[in-house]
């Protein structure tokens, strides 16, 4: 793990003398939030294949051409929108496309990049994780599932900022262990 991966929030018993400690984020406010869109690639396949849907009927009618093809992109568009999963960490939860769970019953965070991640994705396959994984990114991260009653060892998911996240995750069981006491 990287140094960068490491940071962990201040309490405010240790903040220096004279200036203010740090504030806790409102409740509501998010700690950690990326859209997995794909790179621009797949959104000009979506327009392409949408266009030349409407192509094909041409010959048959100009205007119901452009029709389809407008409904074909707009569609297709959509769908890779929809396709996009939403990593959120947000009022002590952790949220991984529809799938949520409290912070408080995750463990140890591990970020992967380059091998690590494709060996984690690849033979090393965790066939009881949750899985979040997209062939567009070439990172992500590995969270433990600490929770008994749950049959899910970790949580694995793409991700273009995994340090950011890692850091967020702690950061919101940092905060959960506070409000606890």
């Amino acid at each position: 793990m990287s140094a960068a991966a490491d940071h962990t929030a201040d309490s405010p018993s240790s903040t220096a003398p004279g200036s203010s400690p740090a504030r806790e984020p409102a409740q509501g406010t998010s700690l950690f939030r990326e859209h997995l869109f794909p790179g621009i690639g797949w959104w000009l396949v979506a327009v392409s294949v949408g266009a030349a849907l409407g192509l094909v009927l041409v010959p048959l009618d100009l205007t119901v051409a452009i029709v389809v093809a407008v409904v074909c992109v707009i569609a297709l568009v959509a769908l890779v929108y929809q396709y996009s999963p939403l990593l959120e960490v947000k009022n002590g939860q952790f949220q991984l496309g529809r799938a949520r769970i409290d912070v408080d019953l995750l463990g140890e965070v591990t970020v992967l990049h380059g091998e690590e991640w494709a060996r984690t994705v690849g033979q090393d396959f965790e066939p009881l994780a949750h899985h979040c994984v997209r062939g567009w990114t070439r990172s992500g991260l590995r969270v433990e599932v600490l929770d008994d009653a749950d049959p899910t060892t970790a949580w694995v998911a793409s991700s273009r900022r995994p340090d950011d996240l890692a850091l967020a995750l702690r950061t919101a069981k940092q905060l959960q262990e506070r409000q606890g006491r």
